[in-house]
């Protein structure tokens, strides 16, 4: 299958604790919906007690927090792309459980755009939401249903979930489970590829795509909380999937220097059986004295076995011979991961300021097993083990009449070794040691925040990028990894400013040995094979963006205007050219226009009716080294409502992308090889088509939130799998 292009930032006064501020302007009421403030270097927002703690779910709440934006379905710190977040300190992996926690119950969300080194070098933004302290024991129930149905696509997704939670004394106990149920009944697209060599080979033609998946999650915990200070616990999830089916077809014209000398229809049924995970998380918090005390330990593990089974028809063969007309190709293969990770983190005061510093170790090993009936395509057996030793440290203090100064470091040693069974030649060890430092100073002259800060950061490529086996798309089309490939490195500088409420964020970033997709001609009959590359130039980055989110009466804004600057030129290789070599340039900005609107209509009875109309609107552009060739524009409208007691209840109803605008058409030229595709999309696995209509409904009986306070380690490399 062809690879898709996705998209791919203490105590105060009471009056600075005051939740509203307004001022007159030309006649004109205007009121901060909510307290923004830069503390420690990021943007703490203050929910409880706002406008915006009306607004339904705590997902609903991050489009409404300075600092963050909407961007291709998914909420996104701005300039810094998607974040990781926290709830109450520990690690949310299902991002589902952020619609399933009210608005209400957010106290407040900080939004850190450049982590500190006590977070993996891979994580590139940070949110957190602290809730309200807890009230009741007991037994608290909660539901949530969430229906979405895009109607141009066919792709439909259910998740429904239930959680339990008793609380008496110290003892907190809880679980859940969720089923979810994606189904996808088109997906289709428009795909060139040509390859220049020799000979100019051409594929054109159509794909189409449909799949279905169902999934079983479910988890169980217990937490015991000594004192105020020092509790401990632990939590065990399991995810299963039950059902996982693709089908994937492709009909092309295969045209060598300009002329059509075949015809070719394959289709490809891919089964996902046996696949599972099992994530285990135990930790301690505690005070010793005047020190803090965080311990975390997690042993994660998946297995995911997949058969696929392809089908080609061929006019040329067919003409030649009818007994080679159809082509039959069976590959099976099976991944399996084991994880164990640690992280201890002290916190210790000292003068005006506080010393943080802990060790997180990482031991992952993968286990890869691929066999494929094409000849031409040999099997594969092999193991990758990575192990990790980070040592961390951070020392924020005030300097009197001046702010804020953070300084710190992460050391990371990485040992690795890839394994064949089958080719001996392709064995590989290696080492890699990283110094990443971290440097924030902070400052407010009158009422307007600063802050400004640099850190080098990394992204290892996911395990699956390091397979050697080639995997058969059609004859044309073949696809491998790379193991040789190295870790990127990038060094950020952010700006970041504020007042009341207009905010200004800039970044600036260099990155080298940067991961992305890259296509060769495989041989001289138009065979190409997809993998990946480190670019031997570094990628420079330069945006801006200015947010703007006050308050007119019922009309609560948050308009976000930016733009994104890369500059990336590279010679690469074109024999249609009498050097051999073409420069290509990845440098057009793009230009993003987000505007949300909510509007808070009084009852009579009841909370307020919400009222959303948000737009999306972003230029095409160069993102990587893909051009995104038109506008992307997503208009979505939402009515919210809560019933009964304490909003017991809460209804939302959504229309996403109204005009079916929110896509790219994405042209890759890689010097003797280029793709055009249609119809690209931000899309994850169970969502193809941004163009949906969504019914939501939670309820919840005298729930009572968890104590959990683990935040998990090794999460980025849980991701990486």
């Amino acid at each position: 299958m062809l690879a898709f292009v996705a998209m791919a930032g203490n105590a105060q006064t009471a009056a600075e604790d005051s939740i509203f501020k307004s001022f007159e302007l030309e006649e004109v009421k205007v009121t901060v919906p909510s307290k923004t403030k830069i503390k420690d270097g990021n943007m703490l927002t203050r929910i409880v007690g706002t406008s915006v703690s009306t607004v339904g779910t705590a997902q609903d709440v991050l489009s409404h927090v300075p600092g963050l934006m909407r961007m291709q379905g998914e909420v996104q710190v701005i300039g810094k792309g998607t974040p990781i977040y926290y709830i109450n300190g520990r690690r949310v992996y299902d991002l589902t459980e952020l619609q399933r926690l009210s608005s209400r119950d957010v106290k407040d969300v900080e939004v850190i755009s450049n982590p500190g080194p006590q977070y993996d070098a891979q994580v590139n933004a940070v949110v957190r939401i602290r809730t309200m302290p807890p009230k009741g024991e007991g037994l608290g129930v909660t539901a949530f249903m969430k229906d979405e149905y895009g109607p141009s696509k066919t792709n439909n997704t259910l998740s429904t979930t239930a959680n339990l939670n008793y609380r008496h004394d110290a003892l907190d106990v809880f679980g859940g489970v969720t089923f979810d149920d994606n189904y996808l009944g088109h997906y289709d697209t428009d795909v060139t590829q040509k390859s220049f060599g020799k000979v100019n080979n051409t594929q054109t033609g159509t794909t189409h795509m449909d799949q279905q998946y169902n999934t079983l999650k479910y988890n169980f915990g217990m937490n015991y909380q000594f004192d105020e200070n020092n509790s401990l616990g632990f939590k065990v999830e399991r995810n299963d999937n039950l059902k996982g089916v693709t089908n994937f077809r492709m009909e092309e014209d295969i045209l060598r220097n300009d002329v059509v000398v075949d015809n070719l229809y394959a289709e490809t049924h891919t089964d996902a059986d046996g696949v599972n995970s099992w994530l285990a998380n135990t930790y301690y918090n505690g005070l010793w004295g005047k020190m803090g005390v965080e311990w975390n330990a997690d042993f994660y593990t998946t297995n995911e076995t997949n058969t696929a089974n392809t089908i080609e028809v061929s006019d040329a063969m067919t003409r030649a011979t009818d007994d080679k007309a159809i082509k039959y190709v069976t590959s099976n293969s099976d991944a399996r991961n084991r994880l164990f990770a640690t992280k201890l983190l002290l916190s210790y005061p000292i003068g005006q300021g506080k010393l943080q510093g802990g060790t997180e170790l990482v031991f992952t090993k993968r286990d890869n097993l691929y066999d494929i009936t094409e000849e031409t395509i040999a099997d594969d057996k092999s193991s990758v083990k990575e192990n990790t030793y980070a040592l961390f440290a951070e020392y924020g203090t005030m300097i009197p009449k001046a702010g804020m100064l953070s300084l710190g470091v992460r050391y990371e040693h990485v040992d690795f070794n890839y394994d064949n069974d089958f080719n001996n030649a392709q064995n590989l060890s290696r080492k890699n040691d990283n110094i990443l430092p971290f440097i924030s100073f902070s400052t407010q002259i009158g009422e307007v925040q600063g802050v400004l800060s640099y850190t080098a950061k990394t992204r290892r490529p996911d395990y699956r990028l390091l397979r050697t086996n080639i995997e058969y798309n059609n004859r044309f089309t073949l696809s491998t990894g790379d193991p040789t490939l190295k870790n990127e490195l990038r060094h950020d500088v952010n700006l970041s400013m504020r007042w009341r409420w207009l905010a200004m964020s800039t970044y600036y970033s260099v990155q080298k040995d940067g991961l992305y997709d890259w296509t060769y001609p495989y041989d001289d009959n138009g065979t190409v094979l997809i993998s990946w590359v480190n670019l031997n130039k570094p990628i420079n980055r330069l945006s801006a963006y200015l947010n703007a989110s006050p308050t007119f009466g019922i009309w609560q804004l948050n308009y976000t205007a930016g733009i994104q600057k890369q500059w990336l030129s590279m010679n690469l290789t074109d024999p249609r050219t009498a050097t051999g070599t073409r420069e290509v340039k990845y440098n057009k900005p793009m230009f993003i226009f987000i505007n949300n609107n909510t509007f808070r209509i009084p009852m009579k009875n009841g909370t307020p009716l919400n009222v959303e109309l948000n737009s999306e609107l972003l230029s095409s552009a160069h993102f990587g080294n893909a051009e995104l060739q038109n506008w992307f524009w997503n208009l979505t409208l939402a009515v919210q409502k809560s019933f009964l007691k304490n909003d017991a209840l809460s209804v939302r109803l959504a229309c996403s992308d109204i005009f079916h605008t929110a896509h790219h058409d994405v042209n890759i030229d890689l010097g003797n090889y280029s793709l055009k595709q249609t119809n690209i999309y931000g899309q994850s696995r169970d969502i193809y088509d941004l163009q949906r209509l969504s019914l939501s409904v939670s309820w919840k009986f005298n729930a009572v939130k968890s104590k959990y306070k683990g935040t998990g380690a090794g999460q980025e490399e849980r991701r990486r799998m």
